[in-house]
C-alpha cells in the first residue's frame, strides 16, 4: 500500500494582487504533487479583481476575505486557526514555480528535524540571483542598502560572495518564500502583527531559531518579481523604517 502524503499548506497573502495571482497559485497548484498540498489566499481588502480571478481560476483554493488591509504578517496569521499541516509555506503573490519546490524543502526537512524553517534560492524572473539568505539586520547593514558607496557592506550582508551551494545556516529566511513546522509557527505566535510589512521575516526566524534552525537550502529555487517598493515610495519607504525600529526596540540595536 503507498504511504500517505505529508500534508503541507500554502498562504499566499494579497491585497490588489491580480496581475500576479495567476502565476503564483497556478504554478504551486501545477507542480506540488509530491505531497498533499492546500493553498489558502488570505486577502487585506483588495479593491481590484484579485478574488473573483482565484475564485474563477482555483475553485479548491481556501480564501480568506479580511475586513482591512493589517498588513502582511496579520494576514497570514488569519490562517493558522485553520491549519492541520505538518508543514506550512509563507508564499508571496509575486512568487511563481516551475519545479516542485515544497515537496523538495519538505523532503529536507523531514531528514533534518532540528530544522524549524528553511527558504530556498530566489531568483529573478531572468533566472539570476536575489542573494536573500541575509545576515541579522544591523544598522549599517541597512543604511548600506541605500548608500550605493556602501556596496560592500550589502553584499556582505546579502552573503553575496559567499559559496552557499550546501545547506547553510542563516540568520533569517525571506519572507517570500519560505517552509516552516506548522507546530512550531503556532507555538511561536506566528507573526508579529506589530509589523505592518517588512523585518516581520527576520523576527520570525528569530524565535524560531530559539529552538530550531534556519537553513538556506539552494538545491531547489523559485522566481520572484521582486517590486522593490520601498525604493519607488515614500510611503514604504516610511513602513520599513517604521519597521525596523520595531524591529531594533524587540531584538536589541547592533550598529554592526
Amino acid at each position: 500500500m503507498a504511504s500517505e502524503k505529508i500534508k503541507v499548506s500554502g498562504c499566499v497573502v494579497t491585497f490588489n494582487n491580480s496581475d500576479d495571482i495567476e502565476a503564483c497559485a497556478g504554478s504551486l497548484l501545477k507542480y506540488t504533487s509530491e505531497v498533499d498540498f492546500e493553498l489558502y489566499v488570505s486577502d487585506n481588502s483588495s479593491s481590484d479583481d484579485t478574488l473573483d480571478k482565484v475564485r474563477r481560476l482555483f475553485p479548491d483554493v481556501h480564501i480568506l476575505q479580511n475586513d482591512t488591509n493589517s498588513g502582511f504578517g496579520a494576514g497570514h496569521n488569519a490562517v493558522m486557526p485553520l491549519l492541520d499541516s505538518k508543514y506550512h509555506a509563507v508564499v508571496n503573490p509575486d512568487i511563481s514555480v516551475d519545479r516542485d519546490v515544497i515537496s523538495e524543502l519538505v523532503g529536507y526537512m523531514e531528514a533534518n528535524p532540528d530544522v524549524g524553517i528553511v527558504t530556498p534560492r530566489i531568483l529573478n524572473p531572468d533566472g539570476t540571483e536575489q542573494h536573500l539568505p541575509k545576515r541579522r539586520p544591523t544598522l549599517w547593514y541597512l543604511m548600506a542598502g541605500r548608500l550605493p558607496f556602501l556596496g560592500k557592506v550589502r553584499r556582505r550582508y546579502c552573503r553575496a560572495d559567499e559559496n552557499l551551494s550546501v545547506p547553510t545556516p542563516i540568520d533569517f529566511c525571506t519572507g517570500c518564500l519560505m517552509l516552516v513546522r506548522t507546530e512550531l509557527f503556532k507555538a511561536v505566535g506566528g507573526f508579529d502583527e506589530r509589523y505592518f510589512m517588512y523585518f516581520e521575516d527576520a523576527d520570525l526566524t528569530l524565535k524560531i531559531k530559539k529552538t530550531h534552525k534556519a537553513v538556506y537550502y539552494p538545491y531547489t529555487y523559485a522566481f520572484h518579481k521582486w517590486h522593490r517598493a520601498s525604493s519607488k515610495s515614500v510611503k514604504f519607504l516610511f513602513i520599513q523604517i517604521c519597521s525596523m525600529f520595531k524591529f531594533f526596540a524587540k531584538w536589541g540595536l547592533k550598529i554592526r
